[in-house]
């Protein structure tokens, strides 16, 4: 890299040595503190109050391992060569948060440096190819030391040059950010829509209550929280009900299937179906010519993101001479233990790993329908109770086409799926501008790193003001 700033080594610019995280075995999480694993890293580049796991600290691993504002974490190691040494910034928490073993702290001074600046220029093509120096590749994963990190070296202009790269950029950043948490809020609406429906039996309830007809004891519960629900619709004029025309496709009474696999305690709504996935979806077989593949149209584990987030650009694509396909509809889901919960419904049509399953509606018009079951908790501890292999467990077919299902008259699913296609439109939409700005700040980042486009104080600072 060609930069005008004088070259550091890392470590001189360290407030503290660098260390790795807490080792905390599976069986303890849960409750505690938050905890951030590998999965956090690959979701989230900036961690600002994100979601994350829960384990117990003592007195003395407190002390060393959590987090402050503008603290780097590099993922010592990684399935895949890329991943190794990936960076993400930690922002702040309303609560104290610990790392795990798999990762790399490293807290700067920030008298000498902006921890954003040193993010981005990792971010940027020139520190990827510095991790690049020092990434080893072992059986099965790659991977990074702390104590080669610290001995790369890195430019690094004055403070206020620093400053004004990091305010450039993280205005993209801040606006990808925000179309990111308005498709995650309107994949929150459909989901609760779902489980209001398809989960809770909310309006069949509703419906019984009002019909005067037996409620099993088994969803009791569900009627004391409809009728709490009532109260408040009386109270509250902006709290509106369903319409009436949807409120009539439910039923009003519940049937025993007899098999407490499906429903709740076997009751499902009267009418619905206790079946398995297989009568509502096949598994695709489709495949294409791999001379087709780009890295816009192949989707694997490695780039799709968590919490239903959507996907990214493929860092590299297989040679062959055929792969895997999807089309525009197809529900893809991870097949790889513990990936199982990237999930996505194609919006383009594409190739794919053998490690990415993909679904298809058997009924058209029903595919959002499809991707909010298949987004259930309760599918994902399907697969990772099922899966089969020791070292790196995949999704046994089979048994996911058996997974039970209740399954409601095509005429609610087509009505449902009409519904939500539009939140996954609009995330479509907001999903396309995102590839524009990350296009631009990549294409911006490394100009402003190595100085080749001139800043207003870098001007000052050259002509001595």
């Amino acid at each position: 890299m060609v930069s005008s700033w004088p070259s550091i080594k890392f470590e001189d610019l360290y407030q503290q040595p660098s260390r790795n995280g807490l080792t905390k075995p599976k069986k303890v999480r849960g409750n505690g503190y938050k905890f951030i694993n590998m999965g956090e890293i690959f979701a989230y580049d900036r961690m600002f109050n994100i979601p994350c796991d829960r384990v117990p600290l003592e007195n003395k691993e407190k002390a060393t391992s959590l987090l402050e504002s503008g603290d780097l974490l590099f993922a010592r190691q990684s399935l895949v060569l890329s991943g190794a040494g990936k960076i993400a910034i930690f922002l702040g928490d309303d609560e104290e948060v610990a790392f795990e073993s798999h990762l790399i702290r490293v807290r700067l001074n920030k008298r000498l440096v902006n921890p954003d600046y040193v993010y981005y220029y990792f971010r940027s093509p020139y520190g990827r190819a510095n991790i690049g120096t020092i990434v080893e590749q072992g059986a099965g994963q790659a991977g990074i030391r702390g104590s080669d990190l610290q001995r790369l070296e890195i430019p690094v202009p004055p403070l206020l040059i620093q400053n004004e790269i990091v305010n450039k950029i993280v205005s993209i950043d801040e606006k990808l950010q925000l179309n990111q948490q308005t498709n995650k809020s309107l994949e929150q609406m459909a989901q609760a829509l779902f489980k209001s429906w398809f989960v809770d039996f909310d309006p069949v309830i509703d419906n019984a209550l009002a019909a005067g007809n037996e409620i099993p004891e088994a969803l009791q519960h569900r009627v004391e929280i409809r009728k709490k629900a009532h109260a408040l619709q009386k109270q509250n004029p902006n709290i509106q009900p369903l319409p009436a025309a949807t409120q009539r496709l439910f039923p009003s009474e519940f049937a025993h299937c007899g098999d407490n696999t499906f429903g709740i305690q076997g009751w499902i709504p009267k009418g619905w179906a206790s079946t398995v996935l297989a009568s509502i979806a096949e598994l695709s077989t489709s495949r294409m010519d791999g001379a087709q593949l780009t890295l816009e149209n192949y989707i694997s584990t490695e780039n799709m993101l968590p919490h239903k987030q959507g996907v990214t650009k493929a860092s590299s694509i297989p040679q062959l001479k055929t792969t895997p396909s999807f089309k525009v509809g197809h529900v893809l889901i991870s097949n790889i233990r513990p990936y199982f919960k990237k999930i996505w419904l194609a919006n383009r049509s594409g190739g794919r790993s053998n490690d990415v399953l993909g679904f298809q509606s058997i009924e058209p018009r029903t595919e959002s329908y499809l991707m909010n079951l298949l987004s259930q908790d309760s599918f994902f501890d399907f697969m990772m109770t099922t899966a089969k292999g020791s070292k790196m467990p995949r999704g046994d077919k089979k048994a996911i086409m058996d997974w039970g299902v209740v399954v409601p008259p095509v005429k609610i699913r087509k009505f449902y799926s009409s519904l939500v296609e539009s939140f996954y439109s609009a995330n479509s939409i907001r999903t396309k501008e995102n590839d524009s700005l990350v296009q631009l700040r990549d294409t911006l980042l490394p100009k402003l790193i190595s100085g080749e486009v001139i800043l207003e104080s870098q001007m000052h600072h050259e002509k001595g003001v």
